[in-house]
């Protein structure tokens, strides 16, 4: 039984969370009916039209079809062979599969369900808003104001992924990312759609309300994407000095080890001083631990047969909502 010095801390903790859940709340509610607003808007424009899902086939094969990542990608692999993190680890393994077509979904994911959200959700802001009272552009400057909706967006990536460990309900969206047990180049695909959709649209908020356009998002989103699949490899490579600034594949690797002293820390995507401001950088910079999840329930993949990993995807999609409803299925 705690001792009397202990109960005022414990209740000033049962409070933060107390509030920090508030907060969450009442920013989804706000976030889901600005967006509602702004599908009801957007339905009801005459420029809606069918023409407009009928492009979707050849805009996922031109999202699929980048030359210059593929070539990154090469290079990564060949990086993963002659400098492996973990030289036990199998570049061709079935996660390897797995994240392949985790990867094939991504701009389907992207262009459907995520664009049609963002687009409801900027027509909400601007009907809500009306134009951003923040616009930096004709001040700044396009690529100053790209460069500083960047920045921000990486500190809303970190709260974003700080928030997914920290709250139970989250992490379940969260695991199917954290399930790799040999990472590669391929391995930030594996991402939940519903995770994909808080990241999104907290990357777009603060894009939206500092003026930025749709090119210089993309040419950021791009970029970002490149760095994220970089952490991800299994190549021996902490950056030297400038794992102060940057997000290192050793520094990654720490963040989905096994190691329980590794737990809850180094959440950056991109730069690293997030982790040093908030106090969760791990002191760890050499050692290349075993990944993965340790909930027995998730669906792994084991074949990579192409039934089974359809198979697998599809269990691991559903795996959070069946968590969820566990309870309500006993009573």
């Amino acid at each position: 039984m705690p001792t009397r010095t202990d109960e005022p801390g414990r209740v000033h903790a049962t409070q933060r969370a107390g509030l920090g859940r508030t907060v969450v709340l009442v920013s989804a509610t706000s976030i889901i009916f600005v967006t509602l607003i702004g599908a009801a808007q957007w339905f009801r424009s005459p420029d809606v039209s069918l023409s407009s899902f009928e492009a979707l086939p050849r805009q996922w094969l031109s999202a699929l079809w980048r030359p210059w990542f593929f070539i990154f990608a090469a290079v990564l692999f060949g990086m993963q062979w002659i400098f492996p993190g973990r030289k036990d680890e199998n570049p061709l393994s079935h996660g390897l599969v797995v994240d392949l077509c985790w990867f094939l979904l991504a701009p389907i994911l992207a262009l459907t369900i995520i664009s049609l959200q963002l687009g409801a959700l900027g027509n909400g802001l601007a009907t809500v808003f009306g134009k951003p009272a923040t616009d930096l552009v004709p001040t700044l400057g396009t690529w100053k104001v790209a460069i500083l909706a960047f920045v921000v967006a990486d500190l809303i990536g970190w709260v974003n992924h700080w928030m997914h460990h920290k709250y139970p309900s989250l992490w379940l969206f969260h695991a199917v990312h954290h399930s790799q047990t040999e990472m590669n180049v391929f391995s930030d695909s594996r991402n939940h759609v519903v995770e994909v959709l808080i990241a999104s649209t907290l990357s777009f908020i603060p894009a939206w309300f500092l003026g930025l356009n749709v090119t210089q998002a993309v040419t950021l989103a791009i970029f970002s994407s490149f760095v994220s699949s970089f952490i991800h490899t299994n190549v021996r490579i902490n950056l030297g000095p400038l794992r102060y600034v940057f997000i290192s594949p050793q520094a990654h690797r720490i963040h989905h080890s096994l190691n329980d002293d590794h737990y809850n820390t180094n959440f950056g995507t991109v730069f690293s001083w997030w982790d040093y401001i908030f106090n969760t950088k791990h002191p760890d910079d050499r050692s290349y631990p075993r990944t993965g999840i340790t909930d027995e329930r998730f669906p792994l993949e084991r074949s990579a047969r192409p039934i089974a990993v359809g198979r697998t995807i599809g269990s691991q999609l559903l795996y959070p909502f069946k968590v969820l409803a566990a309870p309500f299925s006993h009573n």
